[in-house]
């Protein structure tokens, strides 16, 4: 005859979603709170990205004060283009900074966009100065004096290119291996130079050029790009951060959304250690958005912004929503272990004697002792039932000296089954297990002491039994 009665109480599911509606409104309220930390820290990102590209600009114009005059005109104009773009891109990078909000991503886009069209704009202007200045130069080669000069400033000219992008833009990280084989090229105009191969030298030193001044354009667009979307990616990853470390501790809501005020949520503690491994993967995750060494591709940057952030902002809210439940759950088991103690009291003869949680971990299964003054006992036993669905699985054991029949103890469970469901508890008939109760449920020290699945180790064999 079994001595153990299994009873399913569940959680109302309204109570539970209305729990997690409230946590949500708690985090998007905690917002404005964060929203100075975030425009200070995206300002420093910024200042930090628009003095590397001052930097090249004055690099810039260094090497256009020795270009020959009608290319250092032609670069002057390009170099005015681009420090416009660089000003409306930083006024509008600002003013945008600290906007949490989906209109970001797109203002992103418009961005990117943008600033595509004019680079596609500028190139177009570019070939045609050159087609231009390329005629100009062809109507003087049939001096031949003259047409070394013109070459050897074209080659000079090419090579003041070629010396800017190896040193100030990322060629290799973009265009590996390109800038070495346009080099080549200026090789071949100088041995056309020192065959006095003037005509051929000229139009090889110009095809490079135009080769170099636009794929110094395209590195252009490609870094500003990159470091926008790292600027943006740095500011959203952040936000989840600070997010986080707000919502560490928590007020506890009721079924109406009422505070609890005398109870604060350890998020971590409840969590089971999820917001730490949030913390540490949006920690990674923001080195890797910094990591200059190693630097992120644009869509995966992109990818961060439009995908990853979000969805971390949505398990977080989903951590703190799972920790307020498991709280309020292991609260109910204790309310659940007093109402059967109580029915058990008022319909037998036994007494509360001890109570202990197992491994003194309240996120673990509560357990209460009875006992009769013939010494027999009964230990009830509540806990969390499977899949965080916050409701309980209620145990009644029985520890009898005497012979108790079957159906008195069957009688037992449904009396108090009944109870429950007349207290409002959502309690399911009972149900008999296989076997006698093992005897180490009745310790309660080795219970209180007993190491728990939060520890890394399993549950003991009493604990587990279903």
């Amino acid at each position: 005859m079994s001595g153990r009665k299994r009873i399913q109480v569940e959680e109302s599911e309204w109570y539970r979603l209305q729990r997690e509606a409230s946590r949500l409104k708690d985090i998007r309220r905690s917002l404005p709170g964060l929203i100075k930390e975030v425009r200070r820290q995206t300002h420093d990102d910024l200042e930090r990205v628009f003095g590397v590209i001052e930097d090249r600009q004055r690099s810039v114009e260094q090497v256009v004060e020795g270009l020959s005059e009608q290319t250092r005109r032609l670069e002057t104009e390009t170099q005015q283009r681009l420090q416009a773009q660089a000003r409306r891109w930083a006024e509008e990078l600002r003013a945008s900074a600290g906007e949490l909000r989906k209109e970001t991503r797109v203002h992103l886009a418009e961005q990117t966009h943008r600033l595509r069209g004019e680079i596609a704009d500028e190139r177009r202007r570019r070939q045609a100065d050159v087609q231009r200045l390329a005629t100009e130069l062809g109507e003087l080669v049939q001096d031949q004096e003259r047409a070394a000069v013109i070459a050897r400033d074209a080659l000079s000219d090419a090579r003041a290119m070629h010396r800017l992008i190896r040193d100030t833009l990322p060629h290799q990280r973009y265009a590996a291996g390109r800038l070495a084989s346009l080099e080549q090229h200026l090789d071949r105009a100088d041995g056309n130079i020192a065959q006095a191969r003037f005509d051929a030298a000229l139009a090889t030193a110009q095809g490079a050029y135009q080769e170099l001044s636009e794929l110094r354009l395209d590195l252009e667009e490609r870094d500003r790009e990159q470091r926008y979307l790292q600027v943006q990616a740095s500011e959203r990853i952040l936000v989840v951060q600070l997010q986080t470390k707000s919502s560490a501790s928590q007020p506890v809501y009721g079924p109406e959304g009422e505070v609890f005020g005398d109870v604060d949520l350890d998020v971590d503690y409840w969590s089971r250690g999820e917001l730490t491994a949030l913390r540490a993967e949006t920690t990674a995750l923001e080195q890797r958005i910094k990591d200059e060494n190693q630097p992120l591709e644009a869509q995966e940057l992109r990818d961060i912004v439009e995908h990853r952030a979000p969805a971390l902002e949505q398990r977080l809210a989903a951590i703190v929503g799972r920790a307020g439940q498991r709280l309020i759950a292991s609260q109910q088991r204790v309310n659940l272990a007093e109402a059967v103690v109580q029915t058990l009291e008022d319909m037998t003869a036994y007494e509360l004697d001890e109570v202990t949680y197992l491994g003194q971990d309240q996120r673990e299964a509560y357990f209460a002792k009875l006992v009769h003054r013939n010494r027999n006992e009964m230990v009830i036993e509540v806990a969390p039932a499977e899949g965080d669905s916050g409701g309980s699985v209620l145990r009644v054991l029985s520890y009898d000296h005497d012979t108790a029949a079957r159906d008195e103890l069957d009688d037992r469970g449904r009396a108090l089954s009944r109870q429950l469901q007349a207290h409002g508890i959502r309690a399911s008939e009972p149900q008999a297990e296989e076997g006698d109760p093992d005897p180490l449920y009745r310790d309660f020290k080795a219970l209180g002491q007993a190491p728990t699945q939060t520890q890394g180790q399993a549950l003991p064999s009493t604990a587990t039994e279903s």
